[in-house]
Order: C-alpha cells, then structure tokens, then sequence
C-alpha cells in the first residue's frame, strides 16, 4: 500500500447517493460517482445501516466508488460515521485503505469505512448488498 491517501471512497450503505440522509448529503453530493464496484468481505445488517468487514477470503460487498476531490470532506464524513483517527479503537466505524474492484476490472485503492464493534447478533446480508427497504 503506498504512504499517498487515496483519492476516492468505497460506499456501501447511508452514504450513497441517493440514501444519504440530510445530514450528510451535501457532503455526498460533492463527490463524483465514478460507478459501481466491489470489495471482499461481509455486509451486516446493523439495524438503521449496514456494517462491512473486509475478508480477502469471502463474498463481494457491493457499492459505489466517489472520487474526492477535496480531501477536507474526509472530515466531515469521519464524523458522520463516527471515527476518530485519534481513538481508532473506540470509533464506531474505522476508515481505512482496501482495493475495490470496478466493473470493468480495474483495481482502485479506495477508503472504506469498516465496522469496528461486536457482529455475533448482526445478521448477515448474503446477498453483499445494502438495502435500506430490507432494514
């Protein structure tokens, strides 16, 4: 993994465009969406919004890929979900760097926001995909 911070953000549940809550979507909707892609790991069903996992061994959790033009917007997205790179440990979600996979095949280096709590009474979401209506 290269020391430069990625230019773009893997999305999966509240924040993508069209779901982000009023809250936050100003912020989402000043990003570009660069399409639909893909990381390896598990979806979890978290009640009001899905958690990820990454697992370089298991399914695909599918989302979109944003591109961040302004990396100030990290910011205000770490305190929607509730991550603070000072107290990793204690953030409810954690932003960290994986590979998310395009449609057409090209490998991005992406954030991505991973669950960061207890998932033994979450239900899986088989499918990888969020749905807030299954919610």
């Amino acid at each position: 993994m290269s020391s430069a911070s990625p230019s773009y953000m893997f999305v999966y549940g509240t924040l993508l465009p069209g779901l982000a809550p009023a809250v936050i979507a100003n912020v989402v909707n000043t990003l570009r969406v660069v399409g639909p892609a893909t990381v390896r790991g598990h979806l979890y069903d978290l009640g009001a919004y899905p958690g990820c996992i990454l697992d370089d061994g298991s399914g695909a959790v599918h989302g979109v890929l944003l591109e961040i033009a302004n990396p100030a917007v990290l910011e205000e997205l770490d305190a929607y979900e509730c991550y603070a790179a000072h107290d990793a440990a204690g953030s409810l979600f954690r932003r960290t760097v994986c590979d998310a996979i395009t449609v057409d095949g090209r490998v991005v280096s992406t954030w991505i926001y991973v669950y960061n709590r207890d998932l033994s009474r979450a239900r899986l979401i088989e499918s990888g995909r969020y749905d807030r209506r299954a919610t």
